[in-house]
Order: structure tokens, then C-alpha cells, then sequence
């Protein structure tokens, strides 16, 4: 199980820095480059909004399992697709495909997490993420030396579906599930909320701390980098130690003190504008932020009300959404005012939305019987 989540983190991280190659060897604008990754985005939301169907028909493993090898199979079209509708038609496929990939792996980790009586599912997202560092650095290697894009990613493909058959063995298939709930609608709905404001709390180091580091603190461009690495440092050492944390206080508590974390971070980097206070705050802000999708993913893929896969997807909807959303937010927010306002407001009410969210969603009775999710 951990093979498939470092594996599909190593595959996403192996192509994203190779971008700048593939708008060049297609002669591509900003525009048109940004609308093809938006359909990527786009094929993922609507591959998530099916994906309950999909896991809950053929099983989480054969799920996971399956519509991994097909997004790795599909890997190297990327660097032959003639046309930018073609590019865009591979990567809309390939992220309507993941989505699959994305709620089965989710559902076998809820699984495996109720067979050993234990938290795992916070080091498995360690694990992706561990495996997004290792395909970058492979990329920026590869780059380095001078291996073509059609060699690397014909590589990673292989690499991917071998590891992929090689785990099919290794993860048990869990029973397919039809549960009904009275409160199924409301959890739905609470769910896709819970996940779309905690991805605002988690995605915008990513897409604005090279121009904070810039624009703000003054900083070149040699460190403006440096941002999103070391949110993904913090981000990974949170995940690799969250699950004790879990076991220990329960999952609502954890997440509530890891998106307190984050914002207390997040409104520092903001007040100071400094580029060392910035850097350290946005190693804290990824520390606090990692539990709090992983932790959404158990609750989702264990409420008794939700047959095999129906929670995660309805989850995962919301997290896409938060995803696409936060960058136009912030984006609109910061041309009123400025980033650093636009970073606290945008990002601040966020986090306290999500902490009011995930309360009201897991606030009847039944949620205390799932592991891990008690707030006791």
C-alpha cells in the first residue's frame, strides 16, 4: 500500500518541473499552457464527482490499482502530443483517471487503517509527498544531464506500472460495502466543504511563496524557491509523525490544533515580512496543515453512512474545488489590497471555516466509534 502512495507522488512530481520544456517544444503562450492545465484540473474534478460510482462498483483495490497503471500508461503521451488541445486532452484523461486512483488508495488506507487498530493513513500521505520530492529532484536531475523528455517520462511510466503489478498481491481487496445513512445528504455537503476550505489552507504556499518571498520580503530569486521546499519539508515531517498524534488525542482534535498551527504561522509570516521569519513560518504553516486533508480521508472513508468510496469522493470534490478556487481568490484579494492581506483573510478564514466545518459534520452520534476520530 505504501508502494502505490510513494509511486504516484514520484510520477506527479517527475513531470510538473519539466513543464517549461513542454511549452517550448509546443511554441506555447502563458495562456495557453495555464488552459491546458486547467483542463487537467477539470478532468480530476469530474473524475472525482464519479469516483463513489467507480471504487464502490469494482472495489478499492482494483480501483487504486487499475486506474494507477492507466494514468502511468498515459504518462508519455505528454512528451509526444503534437497539439496543445492534444496535451490538454492527455492531461483532462489522465486526471479524470487519477481521481479513481486517488479515492481507491484513499479507501484500501481506511481499510488497512481498521485491520492493524491504528493510524496510518498521515504517514501514507507522507509518503506521496515524500514521493513528489524524489520525482522532482530525479527530474531536475535528469535535466541536468540532459535526458530527453520522452526517455524520463517513458521511464517513470515504467517504473509506475511495474511497482503498480507488483502491489497487487501485497493489498487485500476489502468487501464492497452498501451503507445508508438518514444523514447522508447533509454529510455529503458537509464533507465537500470540510475539504474544499481545508485545501485553501493547504495549497497556497505552494502557488504564492515564491512571489511573497519576492514581492514582499525583498528577497532574489534564488531564495524565493526555497519557499515551497520548505513547506514541503514541514509538510512531510507532519505527515510522518501525525499518525501518533491521531492515535493519541483522536482526529478532530488533531486536526483542529494542526489548522490552529498553520494559522497562527500564516499570520505571522504576514505581520513581520520578513524573509527569515517567512521562511521559518512557512515550514511551521506545513507542519500544522498535513494532518488536516489525511485526517478528512479517514473520517470520510469511515462514516458508517457511506458505502465503499462514496464519502472520499464527495471529499474529494471538494478538495479540487478549494484548489482551483484558492489561487483566483487570493489573486483577486491581493490586487484589492496586497498579498500579505490577502494571504490572512483569504487563507485565515479558511482555516477557522474548515475547523467550524469538520465539528458541525462529525458532531452526531456514531462518529466516536470510528478509529481514531473520537475527540476525547
Amino acid at each position: 500500500m505504501a508502494l502505490l502512495f510513494f509511486v504516484n507522488g514520484l510520477v506527479v512530481g517527475s513531470w510538473i518541473p519539466r513543464l517549461p520544456e513542454i511549452r517550448d517544444r509546443l511554441a506555447l503562450d502563458l495562456d495557453t499552457l495555464g488552459l491546458a492545465l486547467a483542463l487537467g484540473g477539470l478532468g480530476s474534478l469530474i473524475g472525482s464527482a464519479v469516483s463513489g460510482l467507480v471504487v464502490g462498483q469494482f472495489g478499492s483495490r482494483r480501483s487504486a490499482v487499475v486506474a494507477a497503471m492507466i494514468v502511468y500508461l498515459f504518462l508519455p503521451l505528454i512528451a509526444v502530443a503534437p497539439t496543445a488541445t492534444l496535451l490538454a486532452s492527455v492531461l483532462a484523461f489522465m486526471g479524470f483517471v487519477d481521481s479513481q486512483a486517488d479515492v481507491g488508495m484513499n479507501a484500501v488506507g481506511v481499510r488497512v487503517e481498521e485491520s492493524v487498530g491504528r493510524s496510518v493513513m498521515t504517514r501514507l500521505h507522507g509518503l506521496w509527498s515524500f514521493g513528489a520530492l524524489v520525482g522532482s529532484g530525479l527530474s531536475a536531475l535528469a535535466i541536468l544531464v540532459g535526458v530527453g523528455l520522452g526517455f524520463h517520462l517513458l521511464a517513470m511510466s515504467v517504473l509506475g506500472v511495474s511497482i503498480a503489478l507488483a502491489s497487487i498481491r501485497l493489498i487485500p481487496e476489502s468487501p464492497i460495502r452498501s451503507r445508508q445513512g438518514q444523514r447522508r445528504g447533509r454529510l455529503t455537503a458537509g464533507l465537500m466543504v470540510a475539504g474544499g476550505l481545508a485545501a485553501c489552507v493547504e495549497g497556497p504556499p505552494l502557488d504564492w511563496s515564491a512571489l511573497f518571498l519576492t514581492d514582499v520580503t525583498g528577497s532574489g530569486e534564488a531564495v524565493a524557491g526555497t519557499g515551497a521546499i520548505v513547506f514541503t519539508a514541514g509538510m512531510l515531517a507532519g505527515r510522518l509523525a501525525g499518525d501518533h498524534v491521531v492515535d493519541r488525542f483522536g482526529s478532530i482534535r488533531t486536526l483542529h490544533a494542526g489548522i490552529a498551527v498553520a494559522l497562527s504561522a500564516l499570520f505571522l509570516v504576514a505581520a513581520v515580512r520578513s524573509t527569515g521569519v517567512a521562511l521559518v513560518g512557512f515550514a511551521v504553516w506545513g507542519f500544522g496543515v498535513s494532518v488536516a486533508l489525511p485526517v478528512l480521508y479517514k473520517l470520510a472513508g469511515s462514516h458508517p453512512s457511506f458505502g465503499e468510496g462514496a464519502g472520499l469522493a464527495a471529499l474529494t470534490v471538494g478538495t479540487r474545488l478549494g484548489f482551483i478556487a484558492a489561487p483566483a481568490l487570493i489573486g483577486l484579494t491581493a490586487t484589492a489590497w496586497s498579498l500579505p492581506v490577502a494571504l490572512a483573510v483569504v487563507v485565515g478564514l479558511a482555516g477557522a471555516a474548515s475547523m467550524v466545518a469538520v465539528a458541525l459534520t462529525m458532531s452526531a452520534r456514531g462518529e466516536d466509534s470510528i478509529p481514531g476520530a473520537s475527540t476525547s
